[in-house]
């Protein structure tokens, strides 16, 4: 169920605006963004580590929809392009910091965004068959 334009214009609008709350002179610590979907009304609402509320955005195409891949992939597609776009560059927060999605208990479901200047994190598949590969390599290591 893929998002109209105008709604992902919607929400990219939401988080930079919330984005723009932290530049600000001074360092802040937030260690994650807590992104939560209430899939019966459509509306999410973006909370920081002591649970105050920094952005809220109505997703009509979310009404009655309480799948949680379908948030997943929109929320990282569109979070992918913003930090592309740099819009996370000029926020001023302690790294790294991340974007998790949530259930309303606000416990964690699935890390969308990881930002960190020195640190990588690899995808599922890249590192899917890594165990065989390592174990051949060691074992022709030790051989020699």
């Amino acid at each position: 169920m893929p998002l109209s334009t105008q709604t992902q214009e919607s929400l990219k609008n939401s988080i930079k605006e919330m984005a723009r709350g932290f530049i600000t002179a001074e360092e802040t610590k937030v260690t994650d963004f807590h992104i939560c979907v209430n899939g019966e009304n459509g509306t999410l609402i973006i909370y920081d580590d002591d649970d105050n509320t920094l952005a809220r955005v109505h997703i009509k195409e979310w009404e009655g929809c309480n799948d949680e891949a379908v948030y997943e992939k929109e929320l990282r597609n569109a979070l992918g392009k913003m930090q592309e776009e740099g819009i996370f560059d000029s926020i001023n927060i302690v790294k790294p910091y991340s974007f998790v999605l949530v259930d309303e208990e606000k416990e964690a479901i699935v890390d969308l965004l990881y930002v960190d200047d020195d640190t990588l994190i690899l995808s599922e598949d890249l590192l899917e068959g890594f165990d065989e590969e390592m174990n051949e390599f060691l074992k022709h290591l030790l051989e020699d």
